[in-house]
């Protein structure tokens, strides 16, 4: 029975959280949001059929761009502007997922990183629209608990949507794509449909998160936008935490993230070395993530 108030006393506690905290705690809070978010948006695709996204960068830098420019240049209103940035980047999403999910393996890894290097690329040479390399900047807005908020509700989305794939016909599809994708395809399973729709799905979540970052930050760069080292990271902290399960997002990239900031302030020059020599650690000792652990220490009980 305590599982089933769990969540709810977890939900209530994000709620009231911002009535507690401010200033460092509250942006830090925020930030590990976004990165739960953002490692959860790709477990969707790569957690759930096991194609690794090298590319998933792109879909939060089109996202940021999509309502900066939609913001900036036809003064729409944040709302509207971040949820047609999402839609842009789930369509960009199913029109190059018709011939890269055909791929697989490393060949679906590269294309990606291809994807997200070429969306670098336009954001460059299309300066009298996104800025180019000076950058453009959107209008200042410090309400900080609005933003925590808004990625503390994407959080949400996202492990809804997670959840929803663990119980539903469409995620046990994913799961048999995962396991065995030319089995699943032999046992009926659209395989080619399935991966698609969560393509689409995850690249739709990155793209909200990336139009938050966006009006956030105030400033939107191609090379910090669509930097692939954005996605490696997501990647290690949804592996870190248990890539394929509800919660191994949520742990890993709150784990990883509060392991930076805590060696950031004692070794601010050597930290990056010592989270690596963790993370190495962690997948040695633990293949199955930390969620693989937990399961195995708490949940089998």
């Amino acid at each position: 029975m305590a599982r089933w108030w769990m969540p709810i006393v977890l939900i209530l506690l994000g709620a009231v959280a911002p009535l507690a905290i401010s200033g460092y705690w509250l942006r830090l809070i925020t930030f590990i949001f976004m990165w739960i978010g953002l490692a959860g948006s790709l477990n969707l695709l790569t957690g759930y059929t096991g194609y690794l996204d090298f590319g998933h960068v792109a879909f939060f830098g089109i996202g940021a761009y999509t309502t900066g420019v939609l913001m900036v240049k036809l003064g729409m209103p944040f709302f509207p502007a971040m949820f047609i940035g999402a839609i842009f980047a789930s369509i960009l999403a199913l029109l190059v997922g018709i011939p890269t999910m055909r791929l697989r393996g490393a060949y679906f890894a590269i294309a990606m990183l291809a994807f997200a290097e070429a969306m670098k690329q336009v954001a460059l040479e299309f300066e009298g629209i996104t800025g180019g390399g000076n950058g453009l900047s959107l209008p200042i807005y410090t309400n900080y608990p609005f933003f925590y908020y808004m990625m503390f509700s994407v959080v949400l989305l996202i492990i809804g949507t997670t959840f929803w794939f663990e119980k539903s016909k469409f995620g046990k599809a994913l799961m048999a794509i995962r396991e065995a994708e030319l089995a699943a395809e032999v046992s009926g399973v659209n395989t080619f449909y399935c991966k698609l729709i969560a393509f689409g799905i995850s690249a739709f979540t990155a793209g909200m998160i990336g139009g938050i970052y966006a009006y956030w930050m105030t400033f939107l760069y191609p090379g910090d936008a669509f930097n692939v080292l954005l996605t490696v990271r997501m990647i290690i902290m949804a592996f870190l935490g248990g890539a394929g399960t509800l919660l191994g997002p949520v742990i890993g990239a709150a784990f990883l993230a509060a392991i930076e900031e805590i060696l950031w302030a004692e070794f601010k020059y050597t930290y990056l070395i010592i989270v690596g020599f963790i993370v190495v650690l962690v997948v040695l000792v633990l293949p199955r993530g930390l969620m693989g652990l937990f399961r195995q220490r708490v949940l089998a009980k």
